[in-house]
């Protein structure tokens, strides 16, 4: 893939064109050595008519040059007496696409020259690309390797179109005699030019693309593309059980929210239940406002109808599975509470339905109970049941399908959260086939994924440093960070550490580095997770919490393995990569 700076597009860029363009172009391989620019100022200093101009798209080559880029996206485009009209709505006329470009496009040339007289004898070609429509154009002040039509745009690889509109552009300036100096410098840009070209022209394209705050840029993001996923509500609307299954990330907590609000405002009164406190405490700040809708852990549901006890140490997994459960059963029968709801939403499902007496309780709280009552369930059946040890699948949802053989299981696979080049690299650690058909975030994320090998606590600390300094200086805040261990919470490495790192106990609005274990951070997400205390990854446990734990970044995720596990891990990892 190639060299994207910046590494992501603005998903508020104006330009369909643009977008598409760097989506396509930021994915395809074998083009590593590639340098590719957007939105490139050229400020009024440099430019040649005063007035501040802008590349679109830069693309250096190695051997070949540069390529100038504008990006057209109208539908429709028409010349009449020489004058541009860019789009229906365009009444009065546009400046010529190709005029604009070259005259950019020599201010960029003429910048390069007086701060490095060394890279000016690399050549600069432009481009115009009519990303939308078919333009022809018969003048003799337009070559036809400066423009590229849509049907152009879209029948291949973007780089192959580039390297032809290169080649094909430099032969017809070797034919000039103007052209001795590229005939002396036929292999320019190497990796030395690049280097310094980058070096110039980085500074001048970052300022305008400061970002205050990249949690803020995600989270627009992330609302975007998890929205498309409640077409599944819509198409749903007339069935009163169903299960949404899914990987992480498909956007199951934002349904099960939106489902939530729906049958509030229809009048409904809802009983939300999950797992994990830091989740319930997430969600009820989601639907705060909300007076019919009743948002709990089932622990702590299930302890308000038996406040008193308090169970030993040694007796605490027989109360909360057992004994727990039979009491509140017991008190909603005398409290007169049985039917209290019209709709049950259980999210993080996989952790609840495999304990047949927790659903006792539900069945008898909701209306009609699960055979004849409204419920949406939701769940990772079959990588996030880090709880429901040595259960599969299929036992769990067959075990919700006793209670109501008739519910429909709809099932989840476009990955709504995970950048695709983040969960791409989590699989291959994992050696895992991909659960999504396809990924709504495929741009690249804002800093790549990573994983590091440590052989003791001293030296995972020093790793972990090196991680949190790239983060910040990619322009993450401390509060954008959260630790994850693999361990409980009180034995992690973080948490040995925490005067040190200056980390705190995550909580729902961090105002600084923040650590936690991943059981406890189940649900929840951040943009840039740091995975530790990893010192084996062969038991089911570990791949799952390692799949868990990954699947909560927004951005990218950094793995830190014992060196212990690296044989075993590199066997995997090529196993992946050879699929």
């Amino acid at each position: 893939m190639p060299k994207m700076i910046p590494k992501r597009i603005d998903p508020n860029t104006p330009s369909p064109g643009e977008i598409e363009f760097f989506t396509r172009i930021s994915l395809e391989e074998n083009i590593s050595d590639w340098t590719i620019l957007h939105s490139l100022n050229i400020a009024p200093t440099h430019h040649q008519t005063r007035i501040m101009g802008e590349i679109d798209f830069l693309v250096i080559i190695p051997k070949l040059g540069m390529i100038a880029i504008e990006i057209k996206a109208h539908r429709e485009i028409r010349i009449e007496d020489g004058i541009w009209f860019l789009g229906r709505s365009d009444q009065s006329g546009s400046r010529n696409p190709f005029v604009q470009l070259k005259d950019t496009m020599f201010s960029l040339q003429k910048y390069i020259s007086n701060n490095n007289v060394l890279l000016k004898e690399i050549p600069i070609f432009p481009l115009v690309i009519f990303t939308h429509c078919e333009v022809t154009l018969e003048s003799v002040e337009v070559d036809r390797t400066s423009y590229a039509s849509s049907k152009e745009f879209r029948s291949g690889q973007l780089s192959e179109l580039l390297k032809k509109k290169i080649s094909l552009a430099r032969e017809e300036l070797l034919k000039k005699n103007s052209a001795q100096w590229l005939r002396y410098n036929p292999d320019r840009p190497d990796e030395k030019d690049i280097s310094n070209l980058i070096k110039l022209l980085r500074p001048n394209l970052e300022l305008s693309h400061q970002v205050a705050n990249h949690s803020e840029t995600i989270e627009k993001e992330l609302l975007k593309f998890t929205a498309e996923q409640f077409d599944a509500l819509d198409s749903l609307a007339d069935h009163s059980c169903v299960l949404f299954s899914g990987p992480a990330g498909t956007g199951k907590t934002f349904i099960a929210i939106e489902s939530a609000i729906r049958a509030a405002k229809e009048g409904s009164k809802v009983l939300f239940i999950c797992m994990n406190k830091l989740l319930s405490e997430h969600l009820k700040k989601q639907l705060n406002g909300y007076a019919n809708i009743t948002v709990s852990t089932l622990h702590a549901l299930l302890k308000s109808y038996d406040p008193k006890t308090s169970p030993s140490i040694e007796d605490q997994y027989n109360y909360w599975n057992n004994e727990l459960p039979q009491l509140a059963y017991s008190n909603i029968i005398n409290k007169s509470e049985d039917g209290s709801y019209d709709l049950l939403i259980i999210d993080e499902a996989q952790d609840i339905i495999g304990n047949n007496l927790w659903l006792d309780c539900l069945d008898l709280l909701l209306d009609k109970g699960l055979t004849y009552g409204k419920w949406h369930i939701f769940g990772d059946f079959v990588y996030q049941s880090i709880y429901s040890k040595n259960v599969s699948e299929s036992e769990l949802i067959d075990n919700l399908r006793k209670r109501n053989p008739s519910f429909i299981n709809y099932k989840l696979y476009k990955n709504c959260r995970n950048t695709e080049s983040s969960s791409r690299r989590s699989l291959n650690l994992l050696a895992m086939d991909s659960p999504y058909k396809s990924y709504l975030r495929s741009q690249s994320s804002i800093l790549d994924s990573q994983y590091y090998m440590y052989s003791n606590d001293s030296e995972q600390l020093k790793k972990l440093n090196e991680i949190l300094k790239t983060c910040l200086k990619e322009g993450f805040n401390y509060s954008d960070i959260v630790i994850l261990s693999k361990v409980a919470e009180s034995k992690s490495l973080a948490h040995k550490n925490k005067e040190l790192l200056n980390a705190k106990v995550y909580t729902l609005d961090p105002d600084g580095l923040s650590y936690t274990s991943i059981h406890k951070f189940k649900g929840l997400e951040a943009p840039v997770i740091i995975l530790i205390d990893f010192d084996e990854i062969e038991s089911e446990e570990a791949q799952k919490m390692m799949f868990t734990g990954a699947t909560r970044a927004t951005d990218s995720v950094h793995f830190l393995f014992h060196k212990k596990i690296e044989k075993t891990f590199q066997t995997r990892f090529k196993k992946a990569l050879n699929k």
